[in-house]
């Protein structure tokens, strides 16, 4: 029985050692296959990185190439504009040097026969026409009735005849120095100097009618006409100070209440 039973044990530990056996051979060829495989991606893995560096030092060679090809560019581009600048560069031919002429035998020339000096008769001094049909035109104005003349100045004033509407005026003044419409007269000079842009001849000629004339009807609208010029020529103080005396003045004036606007754009910067 003892002999039996050491049988099956035997037996049992043979059995256990095969199958131990057989399962280790087993994971051996299963971790022998995935060495196997491993190794292989590694190598996959290696030969794309490998050819991915290729790849890119492939682009790098080309990117430098491109490079290169565009400083040339650029340096061939500067040249033409350089070129285009300066203009076109001719060369002109070596300059001939001309043979010198025969040289000539010096002769003596004889001087030239005195001319006889034939003295002029003394010129006799004419008046100028123009000046002559000036006086001949003053005449024929100083002529005219206060009202034609006065007409015949502001006709031209119209006409924007500034230059012979102050002559004319002036004319009225020195032959009708009291006449009601004297006053009219020197405002209206004062008015072609401003439409001329004549400023500082504006300011002198306005003044006077308010000197002359301080009771005249065109006292209110000189007044507004100096704080006018004042600001044309940039000295708003004074300006602003005529146009409230124009206001204090005549405040019912049609000027006082174009005097108001005036300073308000004045202080409006305007």
């Amino acid at each position: 029985m003892r002999q039996n039973k050491n049988r099956l044990l035997l037996l049992a530990m043979f059995f256990t050692i095969a199958v131990a056996g057989c399962s280790s051979d087993k994971t051996t060829d299963i971790l022998k296959q995935d060495i196997a495989y491993l190794k292989s991606q590694m190598a996959d893995i290696q030969k794309s990185g490998t050819d991915a560096d290729v790849k890119i030092s492939g682009i790098e060679n080309k990117l430098h190439h491109l490079e290169d090809k565009s400083k040339d560019l650029e340096n061939q581009i500067f040249n033409l504009s350089a070129k285009v600048e300066e203009g076109p560069i001719i060369e002109l031919p070596a300059e001939e040097k001309p043979e010198s002429p025969p040289q000539l035998e010096e002769r003596e020339i004889p001087p030239p026969p005195k001319e006889e000096i034939i003295s002029e008769p003394p010129k006799i001094e004419s008046v100028p026409v123009q000046e002559k049909k000036g006086e001949d035109e003053l005449k024929s104005l100083a002529g005219l009735s206060p009202d034609e003349l006065y007409k015949k100045a502001y006709n031209h004033f119209i006409l924007g005849e500034h230059d012979k509407a102050i002559s004319n005026f002036r004319i009225f003044i020195d032959n009708h120095p009291k006449n009601d419409l004297s006053d009219n007269s020197q405002y209206w000079i004062g008015e072609c100097y401003y439409a001329k842009k004549e400023y500082t001849a504006a300011l002198s000629e306005f003044k006077k009618v308010v000197v002359k004339y301080p009771k005249g009807n065109k006292a209110p609208d000189t007044m507004l006409k100096i704080g006018y010029v004042y600001n044309e020529l940039g000295d708003n103080k004074s300006a602003v100070k005529e146009l409230n005396d124009l206001i204090k003045r005549f405040p019912k004036s049609n000027a006082a209440k174009l005097a108001k606007e005036k300073i308000k754009n004045i202080e409006k910067g305007k």
